[in-house]
């Protein structure tokens, strides 16, 4: 087996401006409640496009597993300054969701019925070991294909914004076989940059 890229998404919390809105069997399947949900949907629907996958997927052949740096504390950051200023009152039960890093893969799977295997791990700059997990499992023939990816925080004086901006880097990798079956576009070396 030989894991290759077939699909690729970079995109910026920033700069979605109605990427959500070209994935149209979302209407009835989720509700976005703030930028890094919306940035994961975006991300995970894009790479799903750009690999030539049919949005609902609707199997478990595909498999999701990304990483999640500090983002995730401007969310519990913004949690639990709600309830110190409003007490119980401002325990939202729609931010408290997001708290954990998990509900943001779990937006993903029901947005477009991935039905594979889903992980979720911390990281602080790099997705290596991410993405090294996902060809081992591609090499070892226990999954076929693999949606693999990270959010990150980034540090953006140039963009006139009053809040925090996210970036995300998802890729789609299956085995060169599986692809050229397909007849997908193959993006050769980025596997190779990624790990």
């Amino acid at each position: 087996m030989n894991p290759i890229v077939t699909g690729i998404s970079i995109l910026t919390s920033n700069a979605l401006d109605c990427k959500i809105v070209q994935f149209g069997v979302l209407d009835n399947k989720i509700r976005i409640y703030n930028d890094l949900d919306s940035l994961m949907v975006a991300s995970v629907g894009n790479v799903l496009l750009n690999a030539g996958i049919t949005i609902p997927v609707a199997n478990d052949d595909i498999n999701l597993y990304i990483g999640i740096d500090v983002s995730i504390e401007d969310i519990k950051n913004e949690f639990f300054n709600s309830i110190l200023d409003e007490e119980i009152l401002g325990a939202s039960p729609q931010l408290f969701q997001f708290t954990t890093p998990n509900a943001f893969a779990a937006q993903a799977t029901i947005a477009f019925d991935l039905r594979g295997e889903s992980i979720t791990m911390s990281i602080d700059s790099s997705f290596k070991e991410i993405a090294e997990y996902a060809c081992e499992c591609i090499i070892g023939r226990n999954i076929k294909m693999a949606i693999v990816g990270c959010i990150r925080k980034i540090k953006a004086p140039n963009y006139d914004t009053s809040g925090p901006i996210y970036s995300s880097e998802f890729f789609f990798i299956e085995d060169k076989e599986s692809a050229i079956q397909r007849k997908v576009k193959i993006y050769p070396n980025i596997l190779e940059s990624i790990l």
